[in-house]
């Protein structure tokens, strides 16, 4: 259960980052700075990607070793 707890919690905070950073982009875009937004946008993405990557990771890993429904936390 240890892999499940730490994706969890990996996941929570890639969700925090992925909420900060679409906060960041929508404030850069609207006072105009290009530069800035796409960074911020890029994060927020990849955010986003890794801790949905990461979830169906362990899920896929818990199907295989026939765990029925995995717990994260």
């Amino acid at each position: 259960m240890k892999l499940n707890t730490f994706t969890g919690w990996a996941a929570y905070g890639l969700f925090v980052v992925a909420v900060a950073s679409l906060g960041m982009f929508l404030v850069a875009a609207g006072y105009g700075h290009g530069a800035l937004a796409i960074l911020a946008g890029c994060v927020c993405v990849v955010a986003i990607a890794t801790a949905m990557g990461l979830v169906g990771g362990v899920v896929k890993h818990d199907h295989r070793i026939h765990r029925d429904t995995p717990r994260l936390l």
